[in-house]
């Protein structure tokens, strides 16, 4: 195990991996940090053992890359998550210096410096508190690079499981503290241009975020994009009807699908959100409802209850066209599934086909009295009489 820990201690310390031919051959038996897969491989075998063992930011935030870079962009919001809460006071100090007006100094002293596995994020904040306040803000802010990296990738990991205001949060705080974070800048960019959907204010401030990416960092690896986007933007980003995933986000969706290992941590943890979403759902909450679902979807994409609970918050949430389609879904997966028959039933009533609205609640009726019963069905069919 401390092999391990000291692996990913040097994981956190190096922002990518070295050459094969510069690295030093590996004793007997160690893990090479540069080796992804077989570090990942421990992480598993001994995740019993050090899940309830104190973690370092550090150790958290090689943990978190481990998990991006490997496609278990579930693990990895988990991850980040411990690593934000260990930084979280270092970054409200650097705000409330930032809010009295105090501006960092240039020279970054030597004792902000992360020197080795032991001395990282909690050790520099410690040091900060014996420097003058410029000083003390350039300490910080040095130290909380990687914090910034947490979040965006956290952001990102976000996106690609299919939430993306989630993501919009996390990359807006970076920027808050960080305005140059090119990897914000893009991710900010692209959400609010295609949330925008004809909206001219949204469309602007997505424009905004990408042309100052283009100004700030010209040689980031998603200024070629973003250069050949632009000046298109408006056809790209057109408004739609019924505006769905890009074939970007199916594509990403897909990829970060096949790339995670079905544990059955993962599995219960699937399934708990989505009892969560039907909860929110029962309760008339549909954008909790909606957040909760959207992150089982991509990794359920053939499961009638996910449909049927998915086709409930987008009624909840006015998007009939939507809510019809995803109902559909689940009843062609499953015809007998009752939250999708109950769903449709609602749906339909609404649009004043009050037979159809008798026969999907009948529907239910049969199939599944009880859930028939818990949800009133006797009533809703009261009312299209």
């Amino acid at each position: 195990m401390r092999r391990l820990v000291l692996a990913l201690s040097i994981a956190a310390c190096k922002p990518a991996a070295q050459p094969a031919a510069q690295q030093p051959a590996p004793d007997a038996g160690a893990i090479d940090p540069a080796d992804s897969r077989a570090l990942l491989a421990e992480v598993d075998r001994l995740k019993d053992q050090v899940k309830d063992r104190p973690k370092t930011f550090e150790i958290l935030f090689a943990l978190g890359n481990l998990y991006y870079d490997n496609g278990r962009y579930l693990d990895a919001v988990d991850t980040f998550r411990e690593a934000e809460e260990i930084s979280a006071p270092v970054e409200a100090e650097a705000q409330a210096l930032r809010d009295r007006g105090v501006k960092p100094s240039a020279a970054l002293p030597v004792e902000c410096r992360r020197s080795g596995p032991e001395y990282g994020l909690l050790q520099i904040a410690a040091a900060a508190q014996k420097l003058d306040p410029p000083r003390r803000l350039r300490c910080l802010d040095a130290a909380l690079e990687m914090a910034w990296t947490a979040r965006a990738r956290r952001g990102n990991s976000f996106y690609l499981i299919g939430n993306p205001e989630s993501a919009l949060s996390e990359h807006r705080k970076v920027l808050a503290a960080s305005p140059d974070q090119p990897e914000s800048l893009f991710f900010v960019g692209a959400i609010l241009l295609e949330r925008s959907n004809g909206e001219k204010a949204t469309f602007a401030e997505g424009k905004k975020y990408w042309e100052r990416l283009l100004k700030v960092a010209p040689d980031s690896p998603r200024a070629p994009l973003v250069r050949e986007t632009l000046p298109k933007a408006a056809e790209v980003f057109k408004p739609r009807a019924e505006q769905g995933p890009t074939p970007e986000q199916v594509r990403n969706m897909q990829e970060a699908v096949a790339n995670t290992e079905r544990t059955p941590e993962l599995e219960k943890g699937l399934d708990a959100l989505l009892a969560e979403g039907e909860t929110a759902l029962d309760q008339g909450k549909y954008q909790e409802a909606r957040d909760a679902i959207v992150r089982v979807m991509p990794m359920r994409p053939g499961d009638a209850r996910t449909a049927a609970a998915m086709g409930g918050a987008m009624r909840g949430l006015g998007r009939t066209e939507m809510a019809e389609r995803t109902l559909s879904r689940a009843l062609q997966l499953d015809p007998r599934q009752p939250r999708a028959l109950y769903e449709m039933g609602k749906l339909l009533a609404a649009r004043g086909d009050r037979t159809a609205a008798a026969q999907s609640f009948a529907a239910l009726r049969s199939a599944a009295p009880e859930f028939a019963r818990i949800h009133h069905v006797d009533d809703e069919l009261k009312r299209l009489r």
